[in-house]
């Protein structure tokens, strides 16, 4: 046996000297510049968003591929729906589809049109109009000679706004983790006249800017911030008009999309806690070495997690719905239609169907 030490300290040291090597080669390769950055308080899942079963009646309804990150409701009761694979699908009740068109990127943010066309906020291809004979029209894939890198949710105001967010501007959709780790915040609101092409960007600077809803009245316009669980309000009316602050703060959970019904309620889709990216805040170092590694690694970030929540037009939370189980793992989006919450997931391969109760 002592004769074997020598050669087990060698094998530990070889192995020892490997790991360094590796994760010296691994912040070599890092892409991001991280930043040091400062978390909203985060209560933890306390109070108003402490956990419930308020999904547990959640009906899923299983779709032909991955994805559908948003859905939109459709004036005959069908549910509109963009996959992993570039495909525009409708989706009946029955679970029957149709296949209205194919984006040939990946779409993650789109909506209904009254002459059954959608515009769609494509991660890869920007900003984009399906008609119904199912060919596709870019309608913005740049901005003043930059393109637009990663073009994530959308809505549409009566005059034919499309107001959209545009996540990122250092990393697209693939590498959508790495602009969280870098927290260089590059993301930005923007919007795009149909009538006219024109083309501006409002709010700039935030980290990593995803889901997008006009208020009541068109009085303004929200955009998250997912890595902050915050939501931004830009004031489109009154005497406000174009200052904006913050409508809603300190959410434990990252956010995607946010929605409105048209009445007295937001809703926002929270795919992740913010424990763990709050966590690396202080630490750029350890956030720049993990951007260098395999992929998986920083995935582990991500939770088994389901939650969505309803503010009020004052951005008061009124209640928070989740599942313990996460059968819709990752929840992307929330819209209410015809009494009915409809929820989308990134990673899913099922539209979350769940009837609101009548107050």
């Amino acid at each position: 046996m002592a004769s074997l030490m020598p050669t087990i300290i060698k094998w530990l040291f070889a192995g020892a000297g490997l790991i360094l090597v590796l994760l010296l080669v691994a912040l070599l390769r890092s892409p991001i510049s991280p930043e040091v950055w400062e978390p909203p308080k985060n209560a933890g899942f306390t109070g108003g968003f402490a956990s419930n079963n308020a999904l547990e009646s959640m009906v899923l309804l299983p779709v032909p591929g991955r994805g559908p990150e948003d859905v939109s409701c459709a004036a005959d009761g069908s549910l509109i729906t963009g996959l992993e694979d570039g495909r525009i699908i409708r989706m009946a009740s029955d679970g029957s589809y149709e296949t209205l068109g194919d984006t040939g990127g990946r779409p993650v943010g789109l909506q209904v049109m009254p002459d059954g066309s959608v515009i769609i906020a494509d991660a890869l291809k920007g900003l984009l109009r399906l008609l119904p004979d199912g060919s596709v029209e870019v309608l913005a894939s740049e901005f003043e000679g930059r393109p637009i890198l990663f073009a994530d949710d959308l809505d549409i105001s009566s005059e034919g706004v499309v107001w959209f967010s545009d996540a990122s501007q250092r990393f697209s959709i693939d590498g959508f983790m790495l602009d969280l780790l870098e927290a260089s915040r590059t993301g930005r609101l923007m919007s795009y006249n149909l009538a006219t092409g024109e083309i501006q960007s409002h709010l700039e600077g935030l980290f990593f800017a995803n889901g997008v809803a006009l208020g009541p009245d068109e009085t303004f316009v929200l955009v998250n911030e997912t890595v902050t669980g915050r939501v931004h309000r830009l004031w489109l009316k009154g005497e406000r008009a174009g200052s904006s602050d913050i409508f809603i703060d300190q959410i434990p959970a990252m956010v995607d999309n946010i929605s409105f019904n048209g009445r007295d309620t937001f809703w926002v889709a929270s795919p992740n806690p913010r424990d763990a990216l709050d966590a690396l805040a202080d630490k750029p170092s350890l956030r720049k070495l993990v951007g260098g590694l395999p992929a998986w690694v920083s995935g582990s970030l991500e939770e088994h997690f389901s939650m969505v929540s309803a503010f009020d037009s004052a951005g008061n939370l009124i209640k928070s719905f989740r599942d313990p189980d996460a059968r819709l793992n990752q929840i992307t989006s929330v819209n209410e239609c015809d009494g009915k919450l409809i929820m989308g997931s990134l990673i899913s391969n099922n539209i979350g169907v769940l009837e609101l109760a009548n107050d």
